[in-house]
């Protein structure tokens, strides 16, 4: 539902290759990393009252150094993600990423 309401922004969009790898990594993660991701991109781990859907979540592109964790501006569900070129290295910047928010 999540990925239904996404927009995309900074030569992000639904068909870029970093956006297909960081979908295939956030629909194979454990529920409780799902609820993580939540947390850390909006604030919050209560889905909204009308669904994920209608969540406004906006991704953008933020460089290319793949070295770069993920980041996150809460009060407007926007993630700000490097243009990973590989599964295992986006899973591994964005698992840090939300295990170090906390």
């Amino acid at each position: 539902a999540l990925e239904r309401g996404a927009t995309y922004e900074d030569g992000f969009g639904k068909d870029h290759h970093t956006i297909r790898l960081f979908w295939e990594v956030v629909h194979g993660l454990e529920q409780e990393y799902k609820r993580k991701l939540l947390i850390f991109t909006t604030g919050s781990d209560r889905v909204p009252i009308r669904g994920l859907s209608n969540l406004r979540f906006v991704i953008s592109r933020n460089g290319s150094d793949e070295s770069r964790l993920p980041s996150a501006h809460t009060c407007f569900n926007h993630l700000l993600l490097p243009e990973y070129t590989s599964a295992e290295t986006l899973r591994q910047c964005l698992l840090t990423a939300i295990r170090e928010c906390e």
